[in-house]
């Protein structure tokens, strides 16, 4: 005879047994109905923007900001700024150029390069 709740590996710690598939609880109906989504209305970006925005949630973490310096971003208009990510939210980041702080779209970001070299 066997059973589902023989030990198949004898291991030293508490007991753990398994119900056999046919025993296992369902969830009920309503539970299953019920919908927990929250819709938000989300701007579309490219996939060349939306790795942007990684990196720049990246570059925006407290050790990341130390380590990746001096940063320059190249934006689409030609203007290359030269700072650090302050924070980034929906669709803008926030630079620190000096003492000040830069508000720009995200879409505006062309390229990051740190040390001469684009970061990927």
């Amino acid at each position: 005879m066997h059973s589902f709740n023989d030990p198949l590996l004898f291991i030293k710690g508490p007991p753990v047994f398994h119900l056999p598939p046919k025993e296992r609880m369902e969830a009920p109906n309503e539970l299953l109905d019920e919908s927990t989504s929250i819709y938000e209305i989300q701007k579309s970006f490219s996939t060349k923007t939306l790795a942007i925005i990684d990196k720049l949630h990246f570059l925006a973490k407290p050790f990341q900001r130390k380590v990746y310096r001096p940063l320059v971003f190249h934006l689409k208009s030609g203007v290359s700024v030269q700072g650090e990510v302050d924070k980034v939210e929906d669709d803008t980041v926030t630079l620190l150029v000096g003492t000040e702080e830069l508000k720009y779209p995200v879409e505006e970001i062309e390229r990051i390069v740190w040390r001469g070299s684009i970061l990927k």
